[in-house]
Formats: C-alpha cells, structure tokens, sequence
C-alpha cells in the first residue's frame, strides 16, 4: 500500500500515521535530497513549515517575489502556503537536507522567533550542521525515543537559527574591516583542512594577534578558529562520503587524519555516529547515488 505523503497534508491529517510522535512539533519528513541536473521546482505551497539546509552546490531559493543565493551552509526556512521555489545551479550537485513540521492546532511563535526572515543564516561547521544530519538519520528509526529525539534536535535548530536572526548573525559586533580579515582567515582554513592550524601564518594574514584573533572569530560566528577546523573537517568528510567513491582511508587523510582510527573517532564523538553509520543511514532512500562496483571501505578498514 502506498504511503501517503505526510509533508504534503493539512497538519490535521498527519496524526494518526505519526505514532512515534504523541505531542508536537511533529516532523512529517526529515530526509536528504540530491538534485538531478538542472533540477528546479516553482510556485509550490506546504501546509507546514519547513526547513532546508545546503549540504553541498549552489542554488536560487525563491520566496516572496525575492530570490536568496544558497550554497553549502544555508538553512532557509519557508511558513505554510507561502509560494517558493528553488533552482539548482550548475556546478557541484546539489544536496539539501528538508525537514517539514507542524505544531497541529497549537500556535507557533514563528515570527516572534524568526521576524519575518526566510535565509537564516550560514551553519556550516556549526553544531546546527550536525543536528540536522542526526535529525535526518533520527527519522529513519522507529520509536518513542528516536521521535522524541528528533523533536528536540528540531527544537535546538529552531533556537540557534533565531538566535543567529535576533542578533544579526553578530556582524554588528565587528567591523567591516576585521571582518573580512575574519572571513579571509575562515577561508583559508577550510581551504587547507589537511595542514591543521597555523597561528603564526593566521596572524600574519588577518594582522590580528593570536588571543585577539580567537576572539574575534568567536564574536563573528560562534566558534573558535579550532572549532571551526575540526566542523569543517567533519563536513567535508560527509561530503566526500556523498559525492566521492574515496575509500575512508582516504577521506580521513585529506582531512588532515593519517591514522584512520583517529579520524573515526573525531568523526563519532563531533557527530554521534560513525562514518559507515552516516553513510548506510541516509545511502539507501534519499541519495540513490549509484557508486562505482568498489569497496568503498578500500581495504582500510572500519571508517567510523
């Protein structure tokens, strides 16, 4: 029998399959979508709320008679029946995570949380990042406990994003020159998340000193220059294991990780689950990736 399609009811009609959600939020869908090219979808309307957030590529959101460029990072957020559209964009494929909820007859303080805004700001190597990638995995297990655990990652998503809205993404905090000297310093060190972090090299690019720079980075976007690296490894860890038929040896050395078994453990303790785990969990119905006939473990062994 063919199951209806939840994220596309009325939020009244989706009770009574939702038995691993007794209260709300309810989440009707939390699942990963890899676009084929040239992909693109207009003038559609939800009863519910949704979230999306950019794995990898770029992409045209559209909402409201305005169009938002989104790439790797975004998460943008659309009310019911508000008209959006999305067109992917040449280049990398793009990847999205969606999650559709409803809060049934009970209101939701949507713009209270979110004033009015639809781009809610750029999570990648953020914790968000990896709440969604959990909520997604989450969904696919049946039980109180996963539903329970999936309605409170929902819930810490929904609070970081309208914190990151209430505060203007705490750009005001910094100065358009020292900003850009911070994004010069975030891009180079996602650009080279083998080599680990360089504190001289990072303070004679920025012309900030070491404890200033920290600082600062932390003021603009919430973490560390540290942190930062060991999110940005994990992501392009993940977006290796999507888009590449690399072996986790592999990954786990371009990443900046020579020893495998060190890796793994980085990439279950920031994310909650093993690489394998990652990749057997969100493969299977959402990507439909149809990789080479190669053990994608490479002979090295387990990757998480």
């Amino acid at each position: 029998m063919h199951e209806p399609d939840l994220a596309a009811l009325h939020p009244r009609d989706t009770l009574d399959a939702l038995s691993d959600f007794r209260f709300p939020p309810y989440v009707t869908l939390a699942h990963i979508f890899h676009a084929p090219p040239d992909w693109s979808f207009a003038g559609r309307t939800l009863k519910q709320y949704a979230l999306n957030y950019v794995i990898g590529g770029r992409g045209e959101f559209a909402v409201d008679g305005r169009v938002h460029p989104v790439e790797k990072g975004d998460v943008f957020f659309y009310r019911p029946y508000e008209s959006h559209g999305l067109l992917a964009l040449p280049g990398k494929p793009f990847i999205s995570i969606t999650v559709v909820f409803h809060f049934a007859d009970l209101p939701f303080p949507a713009e209270e949380l979110l004033a009015g805004a639809h781009m809610l700001g750029r999570f990648d190597g953020h914790a968000v990042e990896r709440q969604f990638a959990e909520l997604v995995a989450k969904y696919r297990q049946p039980g109180l406990e996963n539903g329970l655990r999936c309605q409170s990652l929902l819930l810490a998503i929904l609070a970081e994003t309208s914190r990151r809205v209430a505060e203007g993404r705490q750009e005001t905090a910094v100065s358009r020159k020292s900003l850009a000297k911070l994004i010069q310093v975030k891009n180079h060190i996602e650009a080279r998340l083998d080599a680990g972090l360089d504190a001289a090299e990072l303070e004679r690019l920025s012309g900030l000193t070491w404890n200033y720079l920290i600082a600062e980075f932390k003021k603009a976007f919430g973490i560390t220059p540290m942190q930062f690296l060991i999110w940005a490894r994990v992501a392009k860890a993940k977006e290796l294991a999507l888009q590449s038929p690399l072996s986790f040896g592999e990954i786990a050395a371009q990443v900046g990780y020579n020893d495998i078994h060190a890796f793994g453990k980085m990439f279950k303790k920031k994310t909650g689950m093993s690489l394998t785990e990652f990749c057997s969990s969100l493969y299977g119905a959402d990507h439909r990736i149809d990789w080479p006939k190669a053990d994608k473990e490479g002979g090295n062994g387990e990757g998480g």
